[in-house]
Protein backbone atom coordinates (compact mmCIF):
# COMPACT_ATOMS: atom_id res chain seq x y z
CA UNK A 1 0.00 0.00 0.00
CA UNK A 2 0.80 3.16 -1.07
CA UNK A 3 1.89 5.83 2.00
CA UNK A 4 -0.63 8.15 0.19
CA UNK A 5 -3.35 5.93 1.37
CA UNK A 6 -2.33 5.98 4.97
CA UNK A 7 -4.16 9.16 7.37
CA UNK A 8 -1.16 11.48 8.56
CA UNK A 9 -3.18 11.46 11.92
CA UNK A 10 -4.13 7.62 12.64
CA UNK A 11 -1.85 6.35 10.80
CA UNK A 12 -4.43 3.66 9.42
CA UNK A 13 -5.02 3.05 5.24
CA UNK A 14 -8.01 4.30 3.69
CA UNK A 15 -9.06 1.37 1.30
CA UNK A 16 -9.53 1.93 -2.26
CA UNK A 17 -12.93 -0.12 -2.34
CA UNK A 18 -16.08 0.40 -0.02
CA UNK A 19 -17.88 -2.49 1.51
CA UNK A 20 -21.16 -2.33 -0.55
CA UNK A 21 -18.44 -2.72 -3.70
CA UNK A 22 -17.40 -5.71 -1.99
CA UNK A 23 -20.48 -6.81 -1.14
CA UNK A 24 -21.56 -6.37 -4.61
CA UNK A 25 -18.76 -8.74 -6.29
CA UNK A 26 -19.60 -10.98 -3.51
CA UNK A 27 -23.13 -10.95 -5.66
CA UNK A 28 -21.85 -11.66 -9.23
CA UNK A 29 -19.64 -13.73 -8.30
CA UNK A 30 -21.30 -16.42 -5.45
CA UNK A 31 -19.70 -18.36 -4.34
CA UNK A 32 -17.25 -15.86 -4.62
CA UNK A 33 -13.24 -16.99 -3.20
CA UNK A 34 -11.13 -15.27 -1.85
CA UNK A 35 -8.47 -14.78 -4.10
CA UNK A 36 -10.83 -13.95 -6.83
CA UNK A 37 -11.96 -10.84 -4.82
CA UNK A 38 -8.61 -9.93 -3.96
CA UNK A 39 -7.64 -10.14 -7.66
CA UNK A 40 -10.72 -8.19 -8.45
CA UNK A 41 -9.97 -5.19 -6.37
CA UNK A 42 -6.13 -5.77 -6.86
CA UNK A 43 -5.74 -5.93 -2.80
CA UNK A 44 -3.42 -8.67 -1.29
CA UNK A 45 -5.94 -11.65 -0.07
CA UNK A 46 -5.06 -11.13 3.68
CA UNK A 47 -6.54 -7.73 3.34
CA UNK A 48 -9.64 -9.47 1.48
CA UNK A 49 -10.18 -11.83 4.40
CA UNK A 50 -9.58 -9.21 6.47
CA UNK A 51 -12.43 -6.87 5.39
CA UNK A 52 -14.87 -10.53 4.46
CA UNK A 53 -14.37 -11.78 7.46
CA UNK A 54 -15.95 -8.41 9.50
CA UNK A 55 -18.40 -8.52 7.01
CA UNK A 56 -19.42 -11.81 8.34
CA UNK A 57 -19.47 -10.50 11.75
CA UNK A 58 -21.52 -7.89 10.76
CA UNK A 59 -24.39 -10.47 9.55
CA UNK A 60 -23.60 -9.04 5.90
CA UNK A 61 -22.20 -12.44 4.01
CA UNK A 62 -22.06 -16.20 5.22
CA UNK A 63 -18.59 -18.49 4.39
CA UNK A 64 -18.20 -22.22 4.10
CA UNK A 65 -15.63 -24.23 2.87
CA UNK A 66 -15.67 -25.64 -0.55
CA UNK A 67 -12.66 -28.42 -1.25
CA UNK A 68 -10.28 -26.32 1.51
CA UNK A 69 -11.25 -23.14 0.40
CA UNK A 70 -13.51 -20.76 1.64
CA UNK A 71 -16.26 -18.86 -0.15
CA UNK A 72 -18.58 -16.38 0.47
CA UNK A 73 -22.22 -15.57 -0.05
CA UNK A 74 -24.72 -13.18 0.34
CA UNK A 75 -27.66 -13.86 3.26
Amino acid sequence: MSDDRRDSDTGRYTPDFTDDELLEAVKANEPAGTTELADIFNCSQQAAYKRLTQLEEDGSINSKLVGGTKVWMLN
